[in-house]
């Protein structure tokens, strides 16, 4: 005699309580024969086979647990949900070996196509040029324009109001105006003079070409001559030591500017073929007034100092004048010589080549 089990169908004694696989209570099971227990096996088989196959079908859908929870309104946790829906474990899953380098077929159409390498360069070059910090300006170019802009104000200054200087200046002001005024003046003769040489021989031509620079060296010497004779006056017998060579340079060339303007429309002229000779009484009218705005200038710096030594400026204005004498003397004797001996050798050379 056996007792059957409801839940499970195992095979307990007649006198069991309990069943010894399951656990379910045999109190109200009856023992049955062995007869039929065989016949009723395979019904449980049958039953056994129908339950695993519902409940395989259950577990590939949704997990019957979280049906019942979601039906019955019970929270589920993240814990429970990840344990009851499990994907399927694949690991087992034995695929042979490819040689390295070789993809397959899924693969290769869920990477889709290669990416080439141009866009990843010009990435690069983009990125390159985004982190290339910009160009720094030149300092020199910066510097010039600068003291460029700031010279055109000086000039610009000095023809509105020559007599008074209401502000500092660059100490260079003043020698760029002299050596502009010299540079224009220079290249004025040179281009009238030019076409005369042209027609001359080559080593007068040359000997002319020197005596021109010599000429031009000597004018530029003479005009800071002037300008340091009358700084050392006022500097030096009247006590005004308020500026400097260069500061003095400066204030002096800002009264007499013009001479800037006449020697660069002086030049002008002669480039764009404007000479004849109405023009040129025109220009030496121009280098005469600058001349005069030269020497004014000089007057001017002078009755202007603020004199700290009680030193009467008549008496400096006259020691001015003879220094200027002794200034000019010298210069022409070492300089005008050398000039006269070039105008000598050029006129010689010149006869000899007409068989004088």
């Amino acid at each position: 005699m056996f007792k059957i089990c409801p839940n499970c169908g195992a095979h307990n004694t007649a006198t069991a309580k309990f069943c010894t696989r399951c656990g379910t209570s045999l109190a109200g099971v009856v023992a049955t024969a062995e007869t039929a227990v065989q016949s009723a096996q395979p019904t449980s088989e049958n039953e056994a086979s129908t339950a695993n196959t519902a409940a395989v079908s259950e577990q590939s859908s949704v997990p019957s647990s979280l049906t019942s929870s979601t039906a019955q309104n019970q929270p589920v946790t993240p814990q429970q949900a990840q344990s009851q829906v499990t994907p399927p474990d694949n690991s087992q899953q034995q695929v042979p070996p490819q040689p390295a380098g070789t993809q397959t077929q899924s693969q290769q159409t869920a990477q889709g196509p290669a990416p080439t390498a141009q866009p990843y360069q010009q990435a690069d070059q983009t990125q390159q040029q985004a982190q290339k910090p910009p160009e720094e300006p030149n300092p020199t170019v910066e510097a010039t324009k600068k003291y460029a802009g700031s010279y055109w104000r000086y000039l610009v200054d000095s023809i509105k109001h020559p007599a008074t200087v209401t502000r500092p200046y660059h100490q260079y002001f003043g020698l760029t105006s002299l050596a502009i005024t010299i540079v224009s003046l220079a290249l004025t003769i040179a281009l009238m003079t030019g076409s005369a040489v042209s027609s001359l021989p080559g080593a007068i031509a040359s000997n002319v070409l020197m005596t021109f620079l010599k000429l031009v060296f000597l004018v530029a010497v003479l005009m800071i001559a002037v300008v340091a004779v009358y700084y050392l006056v006022v500097n030096g017998m009247l006590g005004d030591r308020r500026r400097s060579f260069l500061t003095f340079t400066t204030e002096y060339a800002f009264h007499c500017n013009w001479m800037v303007f006449f020697s660069v429309f002086t030049l002008l002229m002669q480039m764009l073929g404007m000479i004849n000779i109405g023009s040129i009484f025109l220009i030496w009218l121009l280098l005469s007034l600058g001349s005069g705005l030269f020497v004014i200038s000089g007057t001017y710096m002078l009755f202007t100092a603020q004199s700290t030594n009680r030193f009467d400026k008549i008496y400096a204005y006259l020691i001015v004048g003879i220094l200027l004498v002794i200034v000019f003397l010298i210069i022409m004797t070492f300089g005008l010589s050398s000039i006269l001996g070039g105008i000598g050798q050029g006129i010689n050379d010149f006869g000899r080549s007409f068989n004088f």
